[in-house]
């Protein structure tokens, strides 16, 4: 009798998948001409917005050729991956066409909505539902539609960058600390033990540190642990606004200065502040120690 009744159990959920199957297959709108959803390119966008159940996730506005994060947090963007949003949004396809009340997809509440402005003044959403129970070619998939009324069909991989994770925010800011390229440095000035240090860059591009000549060898060293020094977390909502370690450096370019220092947070880490401002982003601490290794070197 046990059996029997699992039989008849299985049944009626075998019954019920069918069911919603063959009222997809029935929905079906076959695709004629091409099947992308967004006819828009990377470089026409210059805003884009994440939300999940209506609360924005992050916010990035462009400035000039620049990305910049202006929620949660105002910093500047890794360009890479803000592009590689923008890859799976503006290459995004559709295997299928549905019909039908927008409850039936989790489109009348969507999950998330991907907002884009373009610089011509135009703006384009994209809201994603439920996931669907039935593959198609054997790939999984979402339910999600534009600003119109057609309800579309598309590949889970596609969208999977816009389901945002934990450290998201620490994964689209930009790592590197100094934004000035390293052949456009032209002084630097290091603060160790209460003590100053300049090394210049002379007309014949070599450096000098006091006014005396010094190791290219070093001084190239010293640069590269400069422009790749990057931050390795972010304590979000943490704002720190006075350097406390007893050293620091400041890196003179074309048209700007950008002037570096640190805070404790661990034995393994210290905040970095660009200019006084630091928005809970650290380094490692051994990062700076073969930073001051480096300087060392030139010193002695």
């Amino acid at each position: 009798m046990k059996i029997f009744k699992t039989t008849i159990v299985l049944l009626v959920i075998f019954a019920v998948l069918f069911g919603y199957y063959f009222y997809e297959s029935k929905t079906n709108k076959p695709v004629k001409e091409d099947n992308k959803i967004f006819t828009f390119k990377n470089n026409d966008v210059n805003s884009l917005k994440i939300e999940k159940k209506g609360k924005t996730l992050i916010d990035f506005k462009k400035e000039g050729d620049t990305w910049f994060i202006k929620e949660p947090i105002d910093y500047k963007a890794d360009s890479i991956y803000v592009d590689e949003l923008l890859d799976s949004l503006t290459s995004l396809t559709f295997d299928r066409t549905l019909e039908g009340d927008l409850s039936t997809y989790g489109l009348d509440k969507p999950s998330y909505a991907i907002k884009v402005s373009l610089k011509n003044g135009k703006s384009y959403s994209l809201f994603i539902g439920n996931k669907s129970p039935v593959k198609e070619n054997y790939q999984e998939g979402y339910y999600a539609k534009t600003d119109g009324d057609k309800i579309y069909r598309v590949n889970a991989s596609s969208l999977e960058n816009f389901f945002l994770t934990d450290d998201y925010v620490y994964k689209y800011m930009e790592k590197f600390v100094v934004s000035i390229p390293k052949n456009e440095i032209t002084k630097l000035v290091f603060y160790q033990d209460g003590k100053e240090y300049q090394i210049q860059k002379g007309e014949k591009d070599n450096w000098q540190i006091d006014g005396k000549a010094i190791k290219a060898d070093y001084v190239d060293n010293l640069l590269d642990g400069i422009v790749l020094l990057q931050i390795s977390g972010l304590d979000e909502g943490k704002n720190i606004s006075q350097g406390e370690t007893p050293f620091a450096f400041d890196v003179y370019g074309k048209d700007k200065v950008e002037k570096i220092s640190f805070a404790k947070r661990d034995t393994e880490n210290k905040y970095v502040l660009v200019n006084g401002h630091c928005i809970g982003q650290y380094v490692t601490s051994k990062d700076i120690k073969n930073l001051q290794d480096s300087l060392d070197k030139l010193i002695k």
